[in-house]
């Protein structure tokens, strides 16, 4: 077993004040992933004239890119070794790198085509996985102490959530009066994470202490050996597998919510206030997750968060049609285990690290390995659901496609992700005395 720090260290104790400055990359991060989902592609359809087919190709496409990318610049942070720590350089190099993805996306000259699309997408991804996955690997690197890690995690869900709600909000309040509402919306997005981006990170960087910049190095680097030491982890295969599935029922759920809103809960000008309403909820509940996953312990503390999930979906299927307050209420309890599943999974990778029996601390690895099954089920998610709703012909311009049919592709996925975030703890916490030891709180 790993030897937690003195209850009082710098690495085993953050205030308050500390975690919110640990968290701050993941406002610009975060803020950046709902538009490139909700607004972009309709945007650069507008600016370009490509077909939303061919947009939507492209933007799988970079995201299967943004996936092979994660493992090496996971391998390549374990490996660094610098006064400065494994992943502050890492994490410092994203600013210049996401900084230009996300003028050339935001702010496209006129006349730009596929190949702009795909080169500023590609851009915006290598910066964007040089920020998470080093951010997510730096938070396990922190602290030894298991509540710690939650609190750390926890952080990044936080401020993540808030850069969403930001993100959110923004389109809202600069389309009024704009000559060009979805140009005015877009570019505020892109401006806002702009500015946020420098800030966030520096204050980051310069604030919180990196214990590997004082570690003694190790005489062996991280190589392909840790990933596959890592798949042959029995309880982070089931993670990997957990998100995978997660990663499917998240993507369907989001990008088929605005048809669900409109066509089976008949709210079609609130779907916008329904998402809000989610994210919001998310962001609220994490301390009290917190608190009970410091009693019960992080595996069944996710199991019951995902447990508690289950009615709160089936309750969409009684909400009167065109009643908002209802849906608003359903919606509410639906998010309130939004985060649980990210950062108390992610908390409990970085305890299955101390397992690994290798001569380094993979810590980039397994994060970059967590981070890339998501990815890989969110692109699956789009693809293939896309395709699939076309086939039955939901068609979103038209305003048509059965409402029972739409209510299933948005419910059924995350029912069967949070079964399976069940079995997957049960299976972790069944067989695996040593990560349960390394999961509990107190």
């Amino acid at each position: 077993m790993t030897t937690h720090p003195a209850p009082n260290s710098p690495a085993s104790r953050f205030s308050l004040g500390r975690l919110f400055l640990f968290g701050l990359p993941a406002l610009p991060g975060a803020a950046l992933l709902f538009p490139l989902s909700a607004y972009l592609p309709p945007y650069y359809s507008a600016v370009t004239g490509l077909g939303l087919g061919t947009i939507g190709l492209i933007f799988m496409v970079m995201r299967f890119w943004d996936i092979a990318i994660d493992p090496v610049i996971g391998i390549m942070s374990d490996r660094t070794r610098s006064r400065f720590g494994r992943r502050r350089p890492w994490i410092a190099a994203s600013v210049p790198v996401l900084g230009i993805g996300v003028w050339a996306l935001f702010f496209p000259p006129q006349g730009v085509g596929a190949v702009w699309l795909a080169a500023s997408l590609m851009v915006a991804f290598i910066g964007f996985t040089l920020l998470t996955i080093t951010h997510y690997a730096w938070a396990a690197d922190l602290s030894e102490d298991p509540h710690e890690r939650s609190k750390l995690q926890g952080a990044i869900v936080i401020v993540g959530l808030v850069g969403t709600l930001v993100a959110m909000l923004l389109p809202a309040i600069f389309e009024v009066g704009a000559a060009d509402p979805m140009k005015a919306r877009v570019e505020s997005m892109g401006l806002a994470a702009l500015i946020l981006l420098l800030p966030c990170v520096g204050l980051a960087l310069w604030l919180t202490p990196d214990p590997t910049a004082v570690r003694s190095p190790t005489s062996q680097q991280t190589d392909l050996s840790s990933v596959r030491r890592a798949l042959a982890n029995g309880p982070f295969r089931w993670i990997l597998a957990a998100d995978f599935v997660q990663g499917i029922a998240g993507g369907l759920l989001l990008s088929t919510f605005i048809f669900f809103s409109a066509r089976f809960l008949e709210l079609p000008d609130r779907a916008g206030l329904l998402l809000l309403l989610f994210f919001v909820s998310g962001v609220a509940f994490v301390p009290l997750w917190l608190i009970v996953a410091k009693r019960l312990g992080k595996v069944r503390t996710t199991a019951l968060a995902s447990l508690a999930t289950l009615p709160a979906i089936a309750l969409y299927i009684l909400i009167p049609k065109g009643d908002l307050a209802w849906a608003a209420l359903v919606q509410i309890a639906f998010g309130s285990t939004l985060g649980v599943w990210i950062f108390l999974t992610r908390s409990i990778v970085a305890d299955l690290v101390d397992t690994d029996g290798g001569d380094t601390r993979p810590t980039g690895v397994y994060f970059a390995l967590t981070t890339l099954t998501t990815k890989l089920g969110q692109a699956m998610a789009v693809g293939i659901g896309y395709v699939a709703l076309d086939k039955l012909g939901v068609d979103p311009a038209m305003g048509t496609g059965n409402p029972s049919i739409i209510a299933a592709f948005t419910l059924i996925p995350p029912t069967l992700g949070h079964l399976f975030m069940i079995l997957a703890m049960w299976r972790i916490g069944k067989g695996q005395s040593e990560i349960q030891e390394l999961s509990r709180l107190d």
